[in-house]
């Protein structure tokens, strides 16, 4: 049969067609794997994280390992100094997530919509007051000899600040506060023109090894370990768009805690890049920094509970929020069922439920 005689008939030029449709079919089951299967690969969801630059080992390794990529997501992480632009992210919509702590306060108080999904570390465990030793002060209840404090406006130092003066029975009015920035605190303490400071970490350490020290933790005052509380949090309207993504966030992070332990020293080496410290030092950071568990987090009783509208992470929060309200950096204050409204563990049950299959 000549080529004319093929391409002018409509049967034959079908028949050829089906025959090579099966060929390709029969190399790609060769193969192992179905043809169509070979062009498709399952799409990631592009995803915007707003994430400071502070001890948040468990992100930069999910970062640096590609864990998003590999439970499903697309990140673009966008990193802060300082809380204010990472408000506006959220604000506007060109973050999805914000990774960060107590700026979600000043979110909710400007009616940003928020879903509290996942407590990923507890930042509560490295806050303290650090102190100039010629002050005789020798623990928060001293707080009133204090003639300058150090603490970052709008910061878990500063709700620290309050918290502790009203621990010691100080007014708020008589303490006398510096807004500094963490990188500026240390120059300040040795030109004394402060004589303390309430930092996290590693910030004490260093100024503990500038020849500072340290007074009193969080832990020594505030309620179930402190309150100074670091999540993920996500705006409502993307969770809604995508609804995988707060358990894929979960797992992400649950698979960074994994790599973590596995290799210490990757956990250890991302805070002293991003920090610029000694090895020492990121490691004590490292040793020291509490991680509540993701199963303690569906436990009613647990100090970061999502499941308990009374206590965990949304009686943090509230508590922190009166703080912030009591040093003006409010208009008006949190309420209790706002906080309570914007704490979701269906996402942490999902990822243990069905490990977000």
């Amino acid at each position: 049969m000549g080529l004319t005689m093929l391409q002018s008939s409509p049967f034959l030029r079908a028949f050829i067609c089906r025959l090579l449709v099966a060929v390709a079919m029969i190399a790609g089951l060769a193969n192992g794997t179905p043809a169509a299967a070979q062009s498709t690969s399952p799409k990631l969801i592009p995803i915007n994280i707003g994430l400071p630059i502070s001890n948040y080992w468990p992100a930069y390794i999910a970062r640096e390992l590609k864990l998003f990529e590999q439970v499903g997501l697309e990140p673009k992480f966008y990193m802060f100094q300082s809380g204010a632009p990472l408000i506006a992210g959220m604000k506007s919509g060109s973050l999805d997530v914000a990774w960060t702590g107590l700026a979600t306060l000043f979110m909710l108080g400007q009616d940003i919509p928020l879903k509290f999904i996942l407590v990923p570390l507890d930042s509560s465990s490295q806050m303290a007051l650090v102190v100039n030793p010629a002050t005789g002060i020798n623990s928060f209840r001293d707080i009133a000899k204090a003639k300058n404090i150090g603490a970052p406006t709008a910061t878990c130092a500063e709700v620290s600040m309050v918290l502790a003066a009203k621990a010691a029975g100080v007014p708020r009015a008589s303490i006398q506060g510096f807004n500094l920035a963490p990188n500026l605190l240390l120059t300040a303490l040795k030109s004394n023109q402060i004589d303390s400071a309430f930092i996290w970490g590693p910030w004490n350490l260093l100024f503990r090894d500038a020849g500072y020290k340290i007074v009193s933790w969080d832990k020594d005052y505030q309620i179930n370990g402190g309150v100074c509380a670091t999540t993920v949090a996500v705006r409502p309207s993307f969770l809604e768009a995508n609804p995988s993504v707060g358990c894929k966030l979960v797992k992400a992070h649950a698979l960074s805690l994994q790599a973590g332990r596995k290799d210490p020293a990757h956990a250890i080496r991302t805070m002293q890049e991003a920090f610029n410290i000694s090895p020492a030092l990121a490691k004590e950071t490292f040793d020291t920094l509490l991680i509540p568990t993701i199963e303690s987090q569906l436990d009613p009783k647990s100090a970061w509970s999502l499941v308990n509208k009374d206590g965990g992470l949304a009686e943090k929060l509230f508590v922190a929020g009166e703080a912030l309200y009591e040093a003006k950096a409010f208009t008006k204050p949190l309420t209790k069922e706002q906080i309570a409204q914007s704490v979701d563990p269906s996402h942490i049950r999902r990822y243990l439920d069905t490990d977000c299959n």
